[in-house]
Parts: C-alpha cells; sequence; structure tokens
C-alpha cells in the first residue's frame, strides 16, 4: 500500500507539473520556435532532427486495458535517433528502442522498438504517441496458487502514449503508458502495462 500511495503522490506531482507549465504556456508569450517565427496549430515533426534519450520508471503489470495481478516498479529507458528524410510524408517520426525493466517477483522483462510521433499543441506542450514490436524474456509468470499470466507469446505488438512538456529546448518532462499485447492472435491475450513518468534529453 505505501508503493501505491508513492506512486499516485509522484503522478499527481508529475501531472501537475506538466499541465500547470502547460497552461502557462497558452498564456505567458514565449521565445520563438527554431524557425523564429511564432507556432500556429499543431505542429509534427518539430524534434525530427534530434537524438533523445529518457530514463523514468513507473508501475509494473498496471494500466486501463489489462488485469492488474502483479505488483512492483519499472525502469524505463528509450532512445531516440533522427528521423529519416523518406519519413517525412507521415509526420517525421523518430525511430525509437527502449526497454521496461521490471522491478518485481517473477516479473518479465520488455525491449521495444517502433517509431515515435509528437504533436506539439503549443510551443513547449505536445503529446506522443510510439508503436511497433516487442519481445519480452518469458510469455507466462506467475506463482504457485497464484496469480498467473500467460501473454500468449515472447513476441507482442508494443503501443505508447504520452503527454510532456519541454523544460528547455534540449530538457523534457513525460507521463507515459505503455501497452504490450498479442492483438488476440493467441487464444491467451492478457496484455502487459506500465504507467510513469520520466525525463529525456536532446543532443
Amino acid at each position: 500500500m505505501a508503493f501505491w500511495n508513492r506512486l499516485a503522490a509522484v503522478l499527481v506531482l508529475e501531472t501537475g507539473l506538466v499541465v500547470g507549465a502547460a497552461a502557462a504556456d497558452f498564456i505567458v508569450p514565449e521565445s520563438p520556435v527554431p524557425e523564429g517565427r511564432a507556432q500556429s496549430g499543431i505542429v509534427f515533426g518539430k524534434n525530427s532532427d534530434y537524438w533523445e534519450f529518457r530514463l523514468g520508471g513507473g508501475a509494473y503489470d498496471w494500466g486501463p486495458a489489462t488485469p492488474s495481478d502483479f505488483t512492483g516498479g519499472t525502469v524505463n529507458l528509450e532512445f531516440l535517433t533522427p528521423s529519416p528524410d523518406f519519413l517525412s510524408f507521415i509526420g517525421s517520426p523518430r525511430p525509437i528502442i527502449g526497454a521496461d525493466l521490471a522491478i518485481s517477483d517473477n516479473a518479465i522483462q520488455v525491449v521495444y522498438a517502433g517509431l515515435n510521433w509528437e504533436a506539439y499543441l503549443t510551443r513547449k506542450f505536445y503529446i506522443g504517441f510510439s508503436g511497433g514490436g516487442s519481445w519480452n524474456s518469458s510469455p507466462q509468470t506467475g506463482v504457485p496458487g497464484g496469480a498467473y499470466k500467460d501473454l500468449g507469446s515472447e513476441w507482442l505488438f508494443f503501443l505508447q502514449a504520452s503527454i510532456g512538456y519541454d523544460i528547455t529546448a534540449n530538457t523534457t518532462i513525460q507521463i507515459y503508458y505503455n501497452h504490450f499485447s498479442n492483438a488476440n492472435i493467441d487464444d491467451s491475450n492478457p496484455g502487459l502495462e506500465s504507467v510513469g513518468a520520466r525525463l529525456g534529453y536532446r543532443f
């Protein structure tokens, strides 16, 4: 219970910081975007030329679309590369590779890869979406006479949603949601999810 209380406090604090900062961004004029002109409308591909490293953590096996059978935490790592020119026609998504490293009894570890889109609603506030595939350390986990999870395969689809706010041009903070499942290709498809917060650094 203490873990969930601490997690809830962190998520409330992070959400408040992001939403509060975003609200200020709508009201207070900011410096020009890198192109030197005021932003108007939704902007895709703003960070398409940047590399980026993200580090954070959250709750293991917890989310809106999966049974939360196990407790614990995750360390989340992500690395993004600049977007190749040939992807410009679909919003200049950046290739992404990441991992959810679980801290829990009988944990399943996940490595994933795909493409990441970001849509800026203001100069600093944005939403993100990623999609691709993943590999997990075991399709099944459980304890004798207790909770049991069968993901159906070591290879799963990967989806991610996030909201973020740029603290500086190179530093950002995000709240993220990861979902891994086999899209009902297998008979068993409970899914595995994590929710948390992280910092990102672009260079």
